[in-house]
């Protein structure tokens, strides 16, 4: 006789992190399937409580998800959460994810996702206008037109997009030069 059941579901134990809103969340992984996960959340300073998350929720289910045992990077929606002997467990469900996530961990150690947006850099006085390319917890790169003697390695930013409505202090970490654009590497060091 037929019965209907869940997918199957690996059972094992690996550490990630899980980046909601606007704070990166250290978890362990217990379980995972083809089309989600179950995870323990470490507590985070915003996000503390079971009571936190449930608020969040309301407003969006969306995060980014990191598990370096598996290599796998992408968003996921947040399903469920739940408090179970002082743990909070929260039920992941992939929306976008890469399975075998190896060339795009190599150099760096969040998910980066591709994005177009605008927006705005205050580098010595002076407000350029950029357009974003990608886009993680810890920084983004942009494009300028043309070169700008201002923006150089290290150089203070602050960095404003209206759309995801985040005005930080940066620094430029790397800038590149190709035909017809310059391309800038940076790194978001508080959000104001």
């Amino acid at each position: 006789m037929f019965q209907e059941r869940k997918e199957y579901r690996k059972k094992f134990n690996a550490v990630g992190q899980l980046n909601v809103g606007g704070e990166t969340l250290q978890f362990n992984c217990y379980d995972v399937s083809v089309k989600g996960a179950m995870v323990e959340l470490l507590p985070g300073q915003l996000l503390a409580t079971v009571d936190d998350f449930e608020k969040l929720l309301v407003e969006d289910r969306r995060a980014e998800v990191f598990i370096e045992e598996l290599m796998l990077a992408g968003e996921v929606n947040i399903v469920w959460v739940r408090e179970e002997r002082g743990r909070i467990l929260t039920g992941l469900e992939f929306e976008t994810v890469v399975h075998d996530a190896d060339k795009l961990w190599l150099k760096r150690r969040g998910y980066r996702k591709t994005e177009p947006f605008t927006a705005e850099l205050f580098v010595d006085k002076e407000r350029l206008h950029v357009e974003g390319i990608n886009r993680s917890t810890k920084g983004l790169c942009v494009r300028m037109p043309a070169p700008h003697p201002a923006v150089k390695v290290n150089a203070p930013v602050k960095l404003q997009i209206r759309e995801f409505g985040l005005v930080a202090l940066g620094k430029v970490v790397w800038v590149k030069e190709k035909t017809g654009a310059v391309l800038v590497g940076l790194q978001i060091i508080s959000i104001g």
